[in-house]
């Protein structure tokens, strides 16, 4: 589950910088449904959650991300 968890990260970063937003928060949802340590403790995966909630309105999976790893309240 880490391994495929890792991938999807990575595909979120790899949507971002085609500017999908959407895709990018769906991968991080995935993600974090298949290993929640590793969206939720990987530095990347906190950069990415990031990039993505300064990106304008965020779909309530990446919100509730958001707030999980403590980038909001």
């Amino acid at each position: 589950a880490e391994y495929r968890a890792a991938y999807l990260v990575d595909a979120a970063r790899a949507y971002l910088q085609l500017g999908d937003q959407v895709g990018a928060g769906r991968a991080l949802v995935d993600a974090d449904r298949a290993a929640p340590a590793e969206v939720r403790c990987r530095p990347v995966a906190r950069t990415v959650i990031a990039e993505i909630a300064r990106g304008g309105p965020a779909g309530v999976g990446v919100a509730r991300l958001s707030t999980l790893v403590g980038l909001t309240r």
